[in-house]
């Protein structure tokens, strides 16, 4: 049940006496008429129960009825002179005679009042003699009325005749109803009559009465005791009858509210509540209750045991309100009651262990035909994956499976997660030297739950999928692990142990699918003789162009697609000649497996096809599903791969073609149209890598490889800093802008050169993780300034691989927009040679870039080739003058060449900015021609943000006359 205030507070004793009295003055015709009117009929049964609760607001809704119908506003006065005849409050009338007088009866009002209300408090002021003040009010957020009120008022009055005295008179000083804190009460009585005679017929009137009365408590308690056990064990499951415990809890002890606290014979903790609010729960969860009556923040509770004759289980408590209290009666009445709660729940707890054994029966025998039709390892992965939350309850599953040879484990089947989370787990791989976790599962065998009270490596992974918990269960074939079943709580609860049944059902699984793994490599190891390659294991180059052209005769007779990959793995004899070719090997295996688990679909083929090459062969995949693929591809490589005792990077360079329909007669046909097909991608491969990749090329060395190696996840470790340079108006002497410089600072090596990472950066692709880091980092820093009043411009050199991504002017507009720095004040500066380029995403962003306001520099100029007539192709903006013409100035050639420069921006209204002035000649010079800006050693070396903006604040003057 939900935890929380529950409006209902109201003993059905008090809507009992309601419709009692109006049963004596109406007769049941009334009583049904009164309930029409409030709308209520339907609870008619209910309402006149001596054991059931309602809510507040159905007992002020069911007053109001009643005064109306009986046109009597002050109906509650009646209430206590019924409660004196009904027998279903004969229990309490006894616990109150046993008190032993009124003025006692008032000292312990509190008890009374919570056993028929525990929406308000009583509570006593004073008692003696013949005289008591009381308080009375309602618990927020109720408001009481007038009606409730004389209620209260009528019960009091009747207290002494339970003794056999008069009614007492109660004079009300102050009211709720009328905006006071509480309702306040005098209460006087007369606590004898003259006359021995009639002492003795009181005493013997009022024993009778608690005679009859006790007689009455009695059974009444049978009744509600026998009402509770048939109730608690009637068949149902472990859930709904927790529920039901803890539900009607109340017919035995009336409260406030209840709680079930249990912890059942697997381990597993069950807490169930009942109208109490978050924070007492919170309390009451925390702190161990032992047996009795104690107060906890101000408020009484009773808890007894919840114990079979076999088993204890925990402890069920009834809660009171600060200001209520039990009697202490009231903890024998919970105790009986919790005995026949446990006698429920053990019932439930056979009765779901055997439930759950049919179940466990019936869902492996699904999964088992299920298993029948599939032929290939991945596919009975994906199958086992698929039934992995059905079994378990978890939200997540995969497939791990290892290979003994390569010593790591892959995931070729999964389910129930994201698409991003799902191409990053078919990529993931693990060995038993990183995890501590899996080296016990290869050595033992045994079924684990790996949560964050593991290892750091487990941890980071939990973290790295979001998940909370993993249940992981060996796949074994002849005592040998092949593979794990993995179940994940990702929102769900996790267990706080692998508990027998879920451990029977993973169990199980595993069993049938170590069977099914096992028959499938047997009957691809019989296949795989001829047409596989060695070294990897996939279909070799016959196989695969079979396959095309029997693919290829599908285009012909129901017009689907075909698209083919051709891949090429771009640095492999860099591995070979840095590491050996045992290294490459293994690279190839490593390849072909991650290749693999990114085309999982049945009827796809990856094949190798020669050396460092593979191809893909998609059947019913268009241009633009190919891309697709291709990008899961690439990201399926973005992992590292231990190879030689090295991590090592690998990229694919991936092109590819696509047949559309076409009549096609002969096979002879197909066989030349597969030939055609795999040299369109072989050409687009090609293109893709001239495109993407060989800016520099490097000599290959184990040196080399390390520098590589340790910048993957540079970026991610924090290692790149970036460093600002002023660039300085040549006019004013005044810091304009900076530009953004990539500085490495490696752990090991120190700050590392730009001159060496750059260009593996760009030869590997990283350059374009390192230029969006600066990019954001340095639009971050400057944008800031900008609040405190510094307002400049900001250069960012961003490479080749950078500026022909299709996206990449969307990137700069999203990091402008995120960091708040306007557009005009950034400037991109690409080189020289890549304006010489002439790649036409690269321009389309250009004029992307320049529509948004970004500011467009060719920087180096003068190394290169460019004309005139390529620099009106571009939107440029600027131009940089290269350090190495710079640092040439006092020669009269390089001047006048300079100058030529600075002479054609002007001309062409083209900012002209000096790189690398170091001496004042230099600037001189510059100046004397006119150029706009100049930065270098003189005016401002390249520092950490906050230097130059300490630098900045101070005001320090740069060597310039204005």
């Amino acid at each position: 049940m939900e935890s929380g205030y529950a409006e209902g507070g109201t003993s059905t004793l008090s809507t009992r006496l309601i419709l009692r009295i109006v049963a004596e003055e109406g007769g049941e015709q009334a009583v049904d008429q009164v309930l029409e009117r409030a709308g209520l009929l339907a609870k008619k049964a209910h309402l006149q129960s001596a054991h059931g609760r309602v809510s507040y607001s159905v007992m002020l809704q069911l007053f109001d009825a009643v005064a109306r119908e009986l046109d009597d506003s002050r109906l509650g006065l009646k209430l206590g002179a019924a409660a004196l005849e009904d027998p279903a409050l004969a229990p309490i009338r006894a616990l109150t005679r046993v008190v032993g007088s009124p003025a006692a009866v008032f000292r312990h009002v509190s008890r009374v009042s919570t056993r028929l209300d525990s929406t308000a408090v009583t509570r006593c002021v004073a008692a003696r003699a013949g005289e008591a003040e009381l308080a009375w009010r309602v618990l927020p957020p109720r408001r009481p009325t007038r009606l409730d009120c004389d209620y209260a008022i009528g019960m009091i009055e009747q207290v002494p005749v339970l003794f056999g005295l008069p009614p007492a008179r109660v004079a009300q000083k102050t009211c709720q109803v009328d905006g006071a804190p509480e309702c306040e009460y005098t209460v006087t009585w007369r606590e004898h009559r003259a006359g021995a005679l009639w002492r003795r017929w009181r005493g013997l009137s009022v024993a009778a009465a608690s005679r009859q009365d006790a007689i009455a408590h009695a059974e009444e308690r049978l009744r509600g005791l026998r009402s509770a056990a048939s109730d608690l064990v009637s068949g149902g499951s472990l859930e709904e009858t927790l529920d039901r415990v803890a539900e009607r809890a109340d017919g035995a002890v009336h409260a406030r509210g209840h709680l079930l606290d249990l912890r059942l014979p697997k381990g597993v903790r069950h807490v169930r509540s009942r109208g109490l609010d978050e924070s007492v729960l919170e309390t009451l969860r925390e702190r161990p209750l032992e047996p009795g009556i104690r107060s906890v923040e101000g408020a009484e509770v009773l808890a007894v045991e919840v114990a079979s004759a076999t088993r204890h289980y925990g402890v069920l408590a009834a809660v009171a309100s600060p200001g209520q209290a039990f009697f202490p009666e009231d903890e024998g009445l919970l105790a009986a009651y919790a005995q026949h709660a446990a006698v429920g729940i053990e019932n439930s707890v056979l009765l779901t262990e055997v439930r759950e054994q049919e179940e466990t029966a019936r869902l492996l025998l699904t999964v088992a035909r299920s298993l029948a039709g599939r032929r290939t390892v991945s596919a009975v992965a994906q199958s086992v994956a698929e039934a992995v939350p059905v079994l378990s309850g978890a939200d997540r599953s995969a497939v791990a499976l290892w290979e003994p040879g390569v010593g790591s484990i892959w995931v070729p089947g999964s389910s129930g997660w994201p698409a991003d989370l799902a191409e990053r787990l078919a990529q993931y791989v693990a060995t038993p030297e990183e995890s501590p976790e899996l080296r016990e599962m290869v050595a033992a065998g045994l079924p684990m739950l790996v949560d964050r009270g593991g290892s750091t490596w487990a941890r980071d992974m939990l973290d790295e999928f979001g998940v909370e918990a993993i249940g992981a269960v060996p796949i074994k074939v002849d005592d040998q692990l092949v593979g794990i079943v993995l179940a994940h709580w990702v929102e769900t609860t996790p267990p706080p142990v692998l508990g027998e049944v879920l451990t029977e059902r993973l169990w199980g699984l595993a069993g049938l699918a170590g069977v099914a793994l096992d028959n499938s490599r047997l009957l691809e190891e019989i296949r795989r003789q001829d047409s596989h390659d060695a070294l990897t294991g996939l279909p070799n180059r016959a196989l695969f162009e079979a396959r095309l052209e029997s693919a290829l005769g599908e285009v012909d007779r129901e017009g689907v697609q075909v698209a083919v990959f051709f891949c090429n793995v771009s640095r492999l004899k860099r591995i070979n000649d840095s590491l050996g070719h045992r290294a490459g090997d293994e690279l190839l295996r490593q390849v072909a497996g991650r290749l693999s688990a990114a085309v999982v679909r049945e009827g796809d083929t990856v094949a190798r096809y020669s050396g460092d090459e593979f191809v893909v062969l998609l059947p019913g995949v268009g241009d633009s599903d190919a891309e697709d693929v291709a990008a899961r591809v690439r990201s399926n490589l973005t992992a590292p791969m231990r190879v030689g005792g090295e991590d090592v990077f690998v990229d694919l360079a991936i092109g590819f073609a696509v047949a559309e329909a076409a009549p096609l007669a002969r096979p002879h046909d197909r066989r030349g149209l597969s030939q055609r097909l795999i040299e369109r991608a072989y050409e687009d491969m090609h293109r893709v890598r001239a495109e993407a990749r060989g800016l520099v090329h490097l000599e290959q060395s184990p040196e080399r490889l390390r520098v590589e190696t340790e910048l993957r996840g540079a970026v991610g470790r924090g290692e790149f800093r970036v460093h600002l340079q002023p660039q300085i108006d040549l006019a004013s002497g005044r810091v304009v802008a900076v530009e953004a410089l990539a500085r490495w600072y490696h752990p090991e090596m120190g700050l590392v050169s730009p001159g060496l990472f750059v260009p593996i950066a760009e030869d590997s692709g990283m350059i374009e993780e390192i230029g969006e880091y600066i990019l954001r980092e340095a639009c971050r820093v400057v944008a800031g300034w900008r609040e405190q009043g510094i307002d400049l411009e900001l250069a960012v050199n961003v490479s080749a691989v950078q500026l022909n991504k299709a996206d990449f002017a969307d990137l700069v507009h999203q990091v402008l927009m995120e960091s708040g720095l306007p557009c005009n004040r950034l400037v991109v500066e690409v080189t020289e040679s890549q304006v010489m380029s002439h790649v036409a995403a690269g321009d389309a962003n250009l004029h992307r870039l320049r529509e948004l306001g970004v500011g467009i520099s060719v920087d180096d100029f003068g190394t290169g080739y460019s004309s005139l007539a390529q620099l009106r192709r571009l939107p440029v903006t600027e131009v940089k003058v290269d350090q190495a013409f710079t640092a040439q100035l006092t020669d009269e050639d390089s001047s006048a060449f300079v100058a030529g420069i600075v002479g054609l921006g002007q001309g062409l209204g083209l900012r002209v900015v000096a790189e690398g002035v170091e001496t004042s000649a230099q600037l001189d010079a510059l100046q004397g021609m006119g150029c706009h800006r100049a930065q270098g050693y003189l005016l401002g070396r390249p520092g950490d943000p906050a230097a130059v903006l300490d630098t900045l604040l101070a005001g320090i003057p740069v060597p310039v006359m204005a």
